[in-house]
């Protein structure tokens, strides 16, 4: 589930990795029954448990698995903090939990390792398709043409705006990016802005994939964003600050984020996904806002896409058990139990048209929109590349750099991690 703005933006997005084979190609530990009921097992299954909704929701959907398939037991461990660096230690240490979420970052770091089991067979053998998934969340789960892990949700970015600011101005929602410029223009007054962009490489990286450009190349060795599409997208999106004054940093609008100066009326506007919902519901209820896609760039509609997967140690004795227990996970039943918690958006196509859409338009539009996102994932160094980004972003938006100067800087330091 989307805990948080925060979480997704550095990427605690899940997925899973590469198991070994037995010498005749089979999965190793799985057994011959064809038979849901009859599989056997005693699984560790680990989540995030920094945020008690999202633990009470794990847990529940856990005691109905083991009430479903009762010869498989499952015991939920919670790692509140460090997630990810907690699992690598257990990985080398070759004590991971059975079942896991897996963000991409942990997908890059164990996919290549063979730390997490190839599902592609278990899947055929138990009835698991990939069409029964959005198709763009997939990708982020498969290396070397297999597939390491089951999207379990994800959230992308949509165009929040205040209703009460865009009526009271006589302005209707943005279809285009100039009409989104223009109305951050008229709604810009006193001490609010029409909208608010942070220097941050997770909202940027939208228009960047919009104008045509790219993060890496298609071989994944190189860094490519400082070519034309990389300074047009990166230029358009600082202008509203740098040029038209129409934005402002959320610590500049005294907002620790960009969701809480929309929150507090401070923009009119801000780019986020599904987690600003329950924010807004618990932090700021008054708040009237509704949401539409991003428009489309000069070469396609983008978003961003985060994500997160449950998946199986490669090394799990009961391969069976826990291919039963993700396909449970992420199969329509959790899903559609997920969509109706309001804490996330489900990760399956069967759901697409489910009525919780007819009476939440918000969440319609962001379901909608990955369709068009792109998976924000950039392999084994991520946090380098993106680290390179942030900064080329802050030299922009301070008046240091021009936006050639920043992404050429920022390529050179993100192609120095590439090569290590």
């Amino acid at each position: 589930m989307v805990a948080s703005r925060l979480v997704l933006a550095l990427g605690l997005i899940g997925a899973l990795v590469l198991g070994a084979c037995t010498p005749g190609g089979g999965t190793p530990g799985a057994g011959t029954t064809t038979n849901e009921q009859d599989v056997t097992g005693d699984l560790r299954a680990a989540n995030w448990g920094g945020n008690p909704t999202e633990n009470s929701l794990v847990k529940k959907y856990i005691d109905d698995f083991m009430k479903k398939y009762p010869k498989i037991k499952v015991t939920q461990e919670q790692i509140p903090d460090a997630f990810e660096d907690k699992i690598k230690t257990q990985m080398t240490a070759g004590s991971e939990p059975d079942a896991m979420y897996v963000s991409t970052n942990l997908m890059n770091f164990a996919a290549p390792a063979g730390r997490l089991l190839d599902l592609t067979p278990l899947m055929t053998k138990w009835g698991v398709s990939k069409d029964e998934y959005v198709q763009s969340l997939l990708s982020p789960w498969q290396y070397n043409g297999k597939q390491y892990g089951l999207p379990k949700d994800f959230g992308d970015l949509v165009i929040f705006y205040n209703k009460k600011m865009f009526t009271a101005a006589g302005l209707q929602p943005p279809k285009t990016w100039d009409e989104v410029r223009s109305s951050a223009k008229t709604l810009s007054k006193g001490d609010v802005k029409g909208i608010s962009l942070p220097d941050d490489s997770a909202r940027w990286n939208a228009f960047l994939f919009a104008w045509g450009g790219k993060v890496l190349s298609d071989d994944g060795k190189t860094a490519v964003f400082n070519d034309k599409a990389g300074v047009d997208s990166v230029t358009f999106y600082t202008s509203f600050q740098l040029t038209d004054k129409s934005s402002d940093l959320p610590k500049n609008l005294g907002a620790s984020w960009a969701g809480d100066a929309f929150g507090k009326e401070k923009a009119a506007m801000v780019i986020e996904g599904g987690w600003l919902i329950p924010y807004m519901k618990d932090t700021y209820p008054t708040v009237e806002y509704s949401a539409v896609t991003l428009p489309a760039g000069p070469s396609k509609q983008a978003s961003l896409l985060f994500t997160n997967a449950w998946g199986c140690a490669a090394k799990t004795k009961n391969p069976d058990a826990c291919m039963l227990f993700v396909k449970y996970m992420t199969g329509k039943e959790v899903q559609k139990q997920v969509l109706e918690s309001g804490f996330a958006l489900p990760a399956r196509k069967d759901l697409a048209n489910d009525p919780f859409f007819s009476t939440h338009p918000t969440e319609k539009t962001l379901f909608d929109s990955a369709t068009f996102a792109v998976p924000w994932t950039f392999g084994p160094h991520e946090s380098k590349v993106t680290e390179a980004m942030n900064n080329a972003l802050g030299a922009i938006l301070l008046g240091k750099s021009t936006p050639k100067e920043a992404l050429d800087k920022a390529v050179a330091d993100a192609n120095t991690a590439l090569k290590q």
